[in-house]
């Protein structure tokens, strides 16, 4: 005689989304309970084997299916080339050509200093030099004279000697003194500062008039065409991370906007007195919509695959052989080894390598009274 057994109404579908249904493990042990008596009931009253009924919350039919592991982060956006712009000889400005908030392209002049002192100077040294190489060629006509001499023993060797150092000290007067002109030449050169990259003025640090020393701060200049996320992982998650993952933020601002972004650079040490390490994500900013200081929020891709057959771990039985799951063939639990391999969604689900193909269907109950060879049918209504 057919045993119809009533279900929990309380007894919900708990699956694994698209392909592969699971128990919910907070009902589990509850649901469990109920089924064990109906397991020992049917047993009992049916020697033959009269099928149990399995509902659709306690099989899976499984399929391969893309499966993706993600990194939870956050933290702020920051200009990757800013550069704060130093006066590279002491001098007093003449112009200051942007202001905060400017947009200057690379090349552009930025500011001027007086170059009055610094023109009177390069002329004074390039004078210095004219006459030192006059003196050099002097010294070279007597060096001549001196040797000719010598040759006919009408001079002493001591002065062929002096007309030899003569020439060897004023040919090194005139490297030093071309040496001065140089550098002149390039003071006068940097009395015109220019824009090293393209980017926005920040902050304007000196004005038209002032006196500023050698290496005194002018201006800031940043590049907003790219930026990066420095984000902090903690220092169980790092080893997963890697340079040239992918990554998605949403940007505090730009509601609804997904920004892609890379690893570039993972640091090697953690923060001072955190357990977090430093990693950070070049972003293109194209559109020009991000800022420096912008929060972000988002994901790390740390793997995926595009075909990957999972089943729930819950349906996954070990025995002194190996793994093996219970698979519904002909009517009934058969036994079935499979290959374990990733553990995929917080190891609620387990990529199987070999065992099992798609379209076939598992127990997921946890019920060790349910064992390979029983007769089972499936409740249609679930």
């Amino acid at each position: 005689m057919w045993m119809k057994r009533t279900i929990k109404a309380g007894m919900a579908l708990a699956g694994c989304a698209l392909v592969v249904t699971a128990l919910d493990p907070a009902r589990g042990n509850v649901d469990a309970n109920e089924r064990i008596k109906d397991i020992v009931a049917t047993t009992a009253m049916s020697p033959a084997g009269i099928p149990f009924e399995l509902t659709s919350a306690e099989i899976a039919k499984i399929g391969a299916r893309p499966m993706s592991e993600r990194l939870s982060i956050s933290g702020e956006l920051q200009p990757v080339n800013r550069v704060v712009i130093r006066a590279r000889e002491a001098g007093k400005i003449l112009e200051m050509n942007v202001r905060d908030g400017q947009a200057v392209r690379a090349g552009d002049v930025l500011v001027r200093f007086e170059t009055d002192d610094l023109q009177s100077t390069l002329l004074l040294r390039q004078s210095d030099r004219d006459a030192a190489e006059a003196e050099l060629t002097l010294a070279m006509q007597a060096l001549t004279r001196t040797e000719q001499l010598a040759a006919k023993n009408i001079t002493s060797a001591e002065q062929l000697d002096k007309a030899k150092s003569d020439v060897v000290v004023k040919t090194a007067r005139i490297q030093s003194l071309s040496a001065q002109v140089d550098i002149a030449r390039i003071a006068l050169h940097n009395a015109e500062i220019r824009a090293p990259f393209s980017g926005t003025v920040t902050r304007r640090l000196a004005e038209a008039g002032a006196r500023i020393g050698a290496d005194g701060e002018l201006l800031t200049l940043v590049d907003t065409s790219v930026l990066e996320a420095k984000v902090l992982v903690a220092t169980r998650d790092i080893p997963r991370v890697a340079r040239g993952q992918t990554a998605e933020l949403e940007i505090d601002g730009l509601a609804g906007q997904i920004v892609k972004g890379t690893v570039e650079r993972v640091s090697p040490v953690a923060e001072d007195g955190t357990r977090v390490v430093a990693v950070y994500l070049r972003l293109a900013n194209r559109d020009g919509q991000l800022w420096g200081g912008m929060f972000a929020g988002g994901s790390i891709l740390l793997r995926e695959k595009n075909d990957a057959l999972v089943v729930p771990a819950i349906a996954l039985r070990k025995d002194e052989t190996g793994y093996h799951v219970l698979k519904v063939q002909d009517g009934h639990l058969r036994r079935q080894t499979v290959a374990v391999g990733s553990r995929w969604n917080g190891d609620s689900l387990v990529e199987i390598g070999a065992g099992l193909a798609g379209g076939e269907t598992i127990l997921t109950a946890p019920l060790p009274e349910l064992r390979p060879d029983i007769a089972v049918t499936i409740d249609k209504a679930g």
